[in-house]
Formats: structure tokens, sequence, C-alpha cells
């Protein structure tokens, strides 16, 4: 099966671990965007993304109900890492991303 290319925007999460969150999972294929606080290209590029990970825990209250609604408006799949660490952000983009690869993508997988 060939690796589709697949855009996935990280919200929230810590600036420091940036560079752990952007190694693209086993395969290839993931791009990493990252944002950490509420900016105003924030819902242009989550619009942008294949797929999206929140860290609600670690971003303002009107950054993740933007996502969450551009999740729902364009069914975009939608995971919520349940902590800014390194492990867990990065089990949540590979969930995403084999969801947004695959041919039923659902619109949200958020559990938060």
């Amino acid at each position: 099966m060939s690796a589709q290319h697949v855009r996935v925007l990280v919200v929230g999460g810590l600036t420091r671990l940036d560079p752990f969150y952007r190694d693209a999972p086993e395969g290839g294929g993931v791009e990493i965007d990252a944002v950490y606080v509420d900016c105003p290209s924030l819902e242009a590029r989550a619009e942008a993304a294949d797929a999206l990970v929140l860290v609600a825990s670690n971003v303002s209250h009107s950054a993740a109900a933007k996502v969450r609604n551009v999740a729902r408006r364009r069914g975009t799949p939608l995971e919520s890492a349940t902590g800014p660490s390194v492990s867990r952000v990065r089990a949540s983009i590979a969930s995403v991303s084999r969801a947004a690869q695959s041919p039923a993508r659902p619109w949200s997988m958020d559990r938060g």
C-alpha cells in the first residue's frame, strides 16, 4: 500500500518539545505543523490540515473551540492528546494520520 502524504496540525503542546513532535511516525508521508497559542492564522491552518491533534490542556478554550469547529465543519479527523508528553502527542499523530489515510474518514475522533 503506498503511503499518501498527510498534513497534521498539532494545536497546543509544549514549544520546547516541538522537534520531538515533528519526528514523523513510522512509514513517513506525514508533515507536522504546530501552533502553541491562539493566533490569527489558527483557523486557516486548521482548514489546510488533513488531520488535527488537540492538546486541550495546553491551549485556550477559544483555540480549542476553533479547532473543534473546523473539524466538524470540514470533516477533518481530530484526536485529543491527553497531555503534552512526546509519547502521547506522537501516539495521537499516528492515530489521526491513519484515520486521514483511510477511505472511510470519521468526522471526528475527539475524545475530549
